[in-house]
């Protein structure tokens, strides 16, 4: 009875179905214009209502008529079904078209047609792939992608066995059950979720589905075998349901099994597949069903699976292992082992003394008697030597002169003018305007000529202090001798240089410097002297040559001077502050000046008779040179002359006795107190010549007041003076010249020493071919002529100095290796280090981030480590000025000299020895060509940087401001390296600033290098996910295509482009001027 009773409600059940299906059929094809959005979301009751009398009732899968097929989820929000893959339709009945890798935008299949599927796909809704093109670009599960995302080395799976999500097209193979469906082959489609352990049978005829289940509550298990393979899946539980009116679900002339599905299909059910054998699905009310009508014991089945897998996900599979690079790791350190030892054995064989620079020196026996003696002797007479800056008279109307085998010495108190007379007289270039008239044998030459004819010995020594006396000699002789001298001749010339001044005997010490003394003031002054004396000038000058020297040094140089000049027939002229009185005898000629003025010019023998003539002899037992000083001095501080405003004038309301003024008072009372000593009365100095000065002195000094009258007056006199003292005018107004000092400078320009110096100077311009000497007449050869022509001043060629300049180079680097060897420690230790801490770096996310990291470490501590370039150039500055003015060398061999020998030791070679330390020890990708890009990239971005800080060095003369811009530029390049701000998200106007950070450049190249072709695998979303690194690459906003355009070429001309700024900064800007 209840059997019938089902039965009564099954036929108006299905008819209802059946009704609803075929009006939702005819109304789903235009779904989305028949039904406006706010029908679609109303309620159950609402739909109910609100329909119109007589019109069916909207679907609604909320509603107990409707219901989702295939066992999709019903939405409690909008009533509609939410279809699994594959279906479609508002009941999710209808199949869907296309491939499963098209996700939501798959085409449903047309009614009464067969979905094409897309290549590589089959099945009756397109949900088996086929072929591994199949996959490309196919989401993993669970992972979160853009549409423009894919994700390479993805495999169509065939082995049966579900990883994710499998799906299987099956061909029913019961002989009885194809025979009762002639033209109608049934087919089975099957699939599992293994998320969810569930599994989707559908069955089918003709590709129209006819019942379908949900098995719950599955396991999946594999069996290999040597011949065959098999997949098992076991359900506990499963439910079926029929679709109303297909078949044997109450379609015309078919049984209906829809109770049967419902009551008896309750599991377990298991799904079998062997290879070679085919598969079976089997349930034991679905087997007594089969067995029962068909003779069969279950349903048997030809099947084809696939399910898209990435290559690592394929069950069995087992990642290969990382390549072992221990080998690599041990060539790498042997090689920086080598590099090292190489390093240290050229520098050790270079370092050795060679007795052949110190042995016996033949020389060809048309050199040997013409050395010292070969050189064209030269008088220098000067006249009205003025000199002028800013407006202000620095020196005025010098004139004097010097002939050869004599002294000529210029004394002075500080101040006076004597360096910056020297200056002009070498023909230094000087800033302000000069006039005058030079001649050098009574002719008016030019600089080149008269340059070639002369040495200068600067004030303070400027010697390379890692280099030996004899080698500093030898350097300048090796530049500066003619080229057409032999070598041998170069050696004995610098050997003879030195015997005469004295300094053969330490010709093996090292010249020093501060902290590490070798030689004493004295021996050093002789060897810049002997620097200039070397190549035989005719002319040499000497800017104050016994500055800092004791007693015995300043006689000891300035009697190796006399010896110059009286024994091998030089003009010496040199500055002199306050010589003793056994150095003031030896000179032969003397100048004294006194505020730029002259105030003697003459023999030094005559200047004792001259004071006494004017009025002030020197006293007896007093040195003559003390005596000038202190009588200039006292003349300069006398009170201006009466036809200018005094010095101070009382102001109103001040006492006028200078009581007011502690400082002025003192001043004064001190300048009247001396003035009384050396006052000048015409009358009696004329009627007596010869009588002491003091004795007509009788004048009182003033005294000093007890009290202030006036504290505000004194202010305001005080603060007037600061003012005019600052004002520009004040700067550049000659003032008035003392009185006393007038009369000193009178005094000789009426004397008679001054008339004989004119004469002579008016004789030798007048008739420069002849001069008479007290021995005949002689001829004053031209010095510019005689010199080229028996002498050949051709000095080194282009290829010898750079050949000489980089041997020095070379000395003064390894005699000094803390520089070197600090950074070839600094660069073993630190790759050590980071050896350490990213060895083993992996192929996933976090290597990729350790590679990046040290990539950026290493471009950092090269970058900044560059900095140490900055005293390279610093340290020499005043000595390659010097030698450039004294025609050393040509600014271009010295620039390429230093340039070798900073990139060679300290540009190279470190990054050289670390590159080959870590990157086989941290695992960078072991390739060849890889290596050595990597490699290359270092070098040139070493090479990059230290032009830079190069170019700085020069450009800047303090080292501090050029330290401070060098850190600013290096941490601008840090910031646009292209880790810290990614260039996507800089503005278009600004992303130039990427283009010319040479960090980024280089960054970028070792990044690409690496990086390019790497898969990283992560696991992420419970599976292993494959990763192209160019993918992440761009995500930073680098390009992965960018290795040697435009990174490797970059670095290549910004290397270019600073060393050529750097050579014309140092040709252009960085010369000597006084």
């Amino acid at each position: 009875m209840l059997s019938l009773g089902l039965h009564r409600w099954v036929l108006p059940t299905s008819l209802l179905l059946l009704w609803a299906q075929n009006v939702q059929a005819a109304g789903n094809r235009n779904l989305t214009y028949s039904y406006p959005l706010q029908h679609q979301l109303l309620s159950p009751l609402e739909v109910v209502s609100g329909r119109p009398e007589r019109c069916p009732p909207c679907f609604n899968c909320q509603l107990d008529a409707f219901t989702c097929g295939n066992f999709g989820e019903c939405s409690k929000f909008d009533g509609q079904c939410k279809c699994p893959p594959g279906w479609a339709g508002i009941d999710c009945l209808t199949p869907q078209c296309d491939s499963l890798a098209d996700g939501e935008h798959r085409r449903q299949r047309e009614e009464g047609k067969e979905c094409e599927c897309k290549d590589g796909w089959t099945g009756i809704n397109c949900n088996v792939c086929q072929t591994d093109d199949a996959c490309v670009g196919f989401p993993l599960r669970g992972q979160p992608i853009d549409d423009d995302d894919r994700i390479g080395n993805m495999t169509c799976y065939k082995g049966g066995e579900t990883v994710f999500n499998n799906h299987q097209m099956c061909n029913v193979t019961n002989r009885k059950i194809l025979d009762m469906l002639p033209g109608r082959p049934p087919q089975v489609t099957f699939s599992c979720d293994k998320e969810d352990d569930t599994c989707q049978f559908q069955f089918w005829t003709a590709q129209v589905e006819s019942f379908y289940c949900e098995l719950r509550d599955c396991s999946s298990r594999a069996e290999r075998g040597y011949d065959k393979n098999s997949t098992f899946y076991e359900c506990d539980k499963i439910e079926c349901k029929c679709v109303p009116g297909r078949f044997i679900c109450g379609e015309d002339g078919s049984i209906d099994i829809t109770d049967f599905l419902k009551e008896d299909i309750k599991g377990p059910a298991s799904f079998t597949c062997t290879s070679g054998q085919g598969c079976k699905f089997e349930e034991p009310g679905m087997n007594e069903l089969i067995m029962t009508f068909f003779g069969d014991s279950y349903i048997t089945l030809q099947c084809e699976g696939g399910e898209c897998l990435h290559y690592s996900q394929v069950p069995g599979y087992e990642p290969p292992p990382k390549p072992d690079n221990s080998a690599f790791v041990a060539l790498s350190i042997a090689g920086a082992g080598v590099i090292v030892v190489l390093v240290s054995a050229i520098l050790w064989w270079a370092g050795r003394t060679r007795s052949s620079d110190f042995g016996a020196i033949r020389l060809p026996e048309n050199e040997s008697a013409k050395l010292m003696t070969d050189h064209v002797p030269a008088s220098l007479h000067f006249s009205n030597i003025s000199y002028s800056l800013g407006g202000k008279t620095i020196l005025d109307n010098i004139s004097g002169s010097a002939k050869p085998g004599q002294l000529l010495a210029i004394m002075g108190a500080s101040g006076a003018g004597k360096s910056t007379f020297l200056d002009i007289l070498a023909r230094k270039n000087k800033k302000g305007s000069v006039s005058g008239t030079t001649l050098v044998n009574g002719r008016a030459i030019a600089d080149e000529d008269f340059k070639k004819v002369t040495g200068f010995v600067d004030q303070e020594d400027m010697l390379m202090s890692t280099l030996t006396v004899y080698e500093t000699v030898l350097y300048s002789a090796l530049l500066r001798l003619p080229r057409e001298m032999s070598l041998e001749a170069k050696k004995y010339r610098t050997l003879e240089t030195m015997n005469e001044l004295g300094i053969l005997g330490i010709k093996d010490s090292r010249i020093g410097d501060t902290g590490r003394r070798s030689i004493s003031g004295g021996e050093k002054r002789r060897v810049s002297i002997a620097c200039e004396l070397v190549t035989s000038p005719s002319i040499l000058f000497l800017d104050e040559p016994t500055s800092g020297l004791d007693a015995y040094n300043a006689l000891s140089v300035i009697d190796s001077l006399v010896s110059l000049a009286r024994d091998y027939n030089r003009t010496v002229v040199f500055t002199i502050h306050q010589p003793r009185s056994n150095i003031v005898s030896l000179f032969d000629q003397l100048i004294v000046l006194a505020q730029g003025k002259l105030i003697y010019s003459g023999e030094a023998d005559k200047v004792t008779d001259y004071l006494s003539e004017i009025g002030h002899p020197c006293p007896l037992g007093f040195n003559v040179a003390d005596f000038l000083i202190d009588l200039t001095m006292q003349a300069g501080m006398e009170p201006r002359s009466l036809d200018s405003p005094p010095v101070e004038e009382a102001q109103p309301g001040e006492d006028d006795s200078n009581l007011a003024d502690e400082e002025r008072a003192l001043a004064r009372a001190r300048s009247r107190t001396r003035s009384s000593s050396i006052s000048l009365h015409p009358t009696y100095r004329a009627s007596h010549p010869g009588v002491d000065a003091d004795a007509g002195t009788e004048e009182s000094t003033t005294t000093r007041a007890p009290s202030i009258r006036s504290s505000t007056a004194y202010i305001r006199r005080q603060t007037t003076r600061l003012l005019e003292a600052i004002s520009p005018a004040s700067q550049v107004r000659d003032g008035p010249v003392p009185p006393k000092l007038a009369e000193l400078i009178d005094a000789f320009k009426r004397s008679e020493i001054a008339g004989q110096l004119y004469a002579e100077i008016e004789q030798v311009a007048s008739a420069p071919t002849v001069q008479g000497n007290g021995n005949g007449t002689t001829e004053l050869p031209d010095v510019a002529v005689e010199s080229s022509l028996s002498r050949g001043r051709k000095r080194a060629s282009w290829g010898t100095q750079f050949r000489i300049l980089s041997g020095r180079a070379f000395k003064n680097l390894y005699r000094d290796p803390a520089l070197l060897a600090t950074h070839y420690v600094a660069a073993i230790a630190v790759a050590v280090i980071c050896g350490f801490f990213f060895q083993n770096i992996t192929n996933d996310i976090a290597g990729f981030q350790n590679r990046l990291g040290v990539f950026f470490f290493t471009l950092a501590l090269f970058g900044f480590s560059c900095l140490s370039s900055l005293n390279l150039f610093a340290n020499e500055r005043i000595l390659f000025m010097r030698e450039r003015a004294n025609g050393y060398y040509s600014p271009l061999t010295y620039f390429a000299s230093k340039i070798l020998f900073d990139i060679l030791p300290l540009r190279v070679i470190p990054p050289l020895v670390y590159g080959g330390i870590i990157y086989g020890w941290i695992g960078l990708v072991p390739e060849v060509s890889t290596f050595w890009k990597f490699m290359l990239t270092l070098v040139l971005f070493n090479l990059t940087t230290a032009s830079v800080i190069l170019l700085l060095s020069i450009a800047v003369a303090s080292t501090s401001v050029a330290s401070l811009i060098g850190t600013l530029v290096m941490l601008f390049n840090l910031l646009f390296t292209g880790l810290l701000i990614n260039r996507k998200s800089v503005p278009a106007a600004f992303q130039w600033l990427h283009t010319v950070s040479f960090f980024h450049a280089a960054f970028e190249a070792l990044a690409v290098n690496e990086l390019r072709y790497l898969q990283l695998h992560e696991e992420k979303y419970g599976v292993n996910i494959d990763v192209p690194a160019a993918a992440i690459l761009s995500t930073f906003g680098l390009r992965a295509e960018s290795f040697w355009w435009p990174n490797i070429a970059l670095l290549g001309i910004f290397f270019g482009t600073f060393t050529v700024l750097s050579y014309l900064v140092l040709h252009f800007y960085v010369k000597e001027t006084r």
